[in-house]
């Protein structure tokens, strides 16, 4: 699975079905690394997509302001979007 390609909800979805795998007693534990791993895979995706999100609700409410060649690009410093 891509999981760069999963849109936000479809990455949830996952991450909730990963936890509840997890919260099964019979999971061995080489499984409950592998889907660790996968969590925390999906778990960053669907930051990078709220921060994502984030930054073009901000351009949108700045636009009142702002020319948007202002914007040009969104830029990404230190992890917060301008």
């Amino acid at each position: 699975m891509d999981i760069s390609k999963l849109s936000y909800e479809e990455a949830l979805s996952r991450l909730e079905d990963l936890l509840k795998e997890l919260e099964n007693e019979d999971c061995l534990l080489d499984d409950s690394i592998n889907k660790f791993k996968e969590g925390m895979l999906l778990y960053n995706h669907c930051n990078n997509l709220l921060k994502k999100a984030e930054g073009e609700v901000k351009i949108i409410l700045d636009e009142g302001k702002n020319t948007f060649a202002d914007f040009d690009t969104v830029r990404e410093v230190e992890d917060e979007y301008y």
